[in-house]
């Protein structure tokens, strides 16, 4: 009986520069993980795979990296930014292999980078730093681990304000539950429960039952906190 590849190849096209390359995917049954934190990072036992290593596509040509999740227009002056920033110098590398952690990390930080360049959209440059917080929670690096925590906060903000989530993978609930559950996380107590408090109030929130619950959850567990920090009120 042939063994099945964790990986599998996926086609695809610069949508910067036009070249054609092929990166890997991880097959779903290699990679199912044994816990979710709450703010949705997966963990998988050795053996598995960590498909978030495989989210950014990198171009070996030009250096652009890009998620599946960015838009394929570029507003005017970005591809000259782009240029000047990043595919000129760039250094042709293959990141269409399995990768290593390092490689995850760098492929991260390139799309971030070139989702800034490109005025991509608050909400997928929030998913961006958000996943690599997940990669350094993996390793135990704390210190970087709430730096892109921090950044990812920031943008689910601006995401919220500006209603960028549009015609993304995330509603509006979800944008203010990652708001509230980043807040928690990164000790802001009464910004998580007031944040938590519109979800539950939410005009949407019968839609979203599953988010809501957690943000029921999570309201308890930031309303406690925020108790322990001022005994008396």
């Amino acid at each position: 009986m042939t063994s099945v590849n964790a990986f599998y190849e996926k086609k695809l096209t610069c949508i910067y520069c036009g070249s054609p390359f092929i990166t890997q995917r991880v097959r779903s049954r290699f990679s199912v993980p044994y816990r979710t934190d709450s703010d949705f990072c997966p963990h998988f036992r050795e053996g598995n795979y960590n498909p978030h290593y495989y989210f950014v596509n990198v171009c070996p040509e030009c250096g652009f990296a890009f998620s599946e999740e960015f838009s394929e227009q570029f507003p005017l002056g970005s591809k000259e930014l782009i240029n000047s920033r990043i595919a000129k110098h760039w250094k042709k590398r293959n990141f269409g292999e399995e990768r290593d952690l390092q490689q995850a990390l760098e492929s991260y930080k390139l799309a971030i980078l070139a989702g800034t360049l490109k005025k991509e959209k608050n909400a997928v440059l929030a998913g961006l730093c958000l996943r690599l917080a997940w990669l350094y929670r993996t390793e135990d690096n704390t210190e970087q681990e709430k730096r892109f925590l921090v950044l990812a906060l920031k943008a689910y903000e601006e995401s919220f304000v500006h209603s960028d989530f549009a015609d993304t993978s995330m509603s509006e609930i979800r944008v203010l539950f990652m708001i509230g559950e980043l807040s928690r996380r990164l000790e802001q107590y009464k910004k998580a429960v007031s944040y938590f408090s519109k979800i539950i109030q939410h005009k949407d929130a019968d839609g979203e039952t599953k988010i809501v619950n957690l943000a029921r959850e999570q309201w308890r567990a930031a309303a406690e906190e925020l108790r322990k920090e001022n005994p008396k009120s």
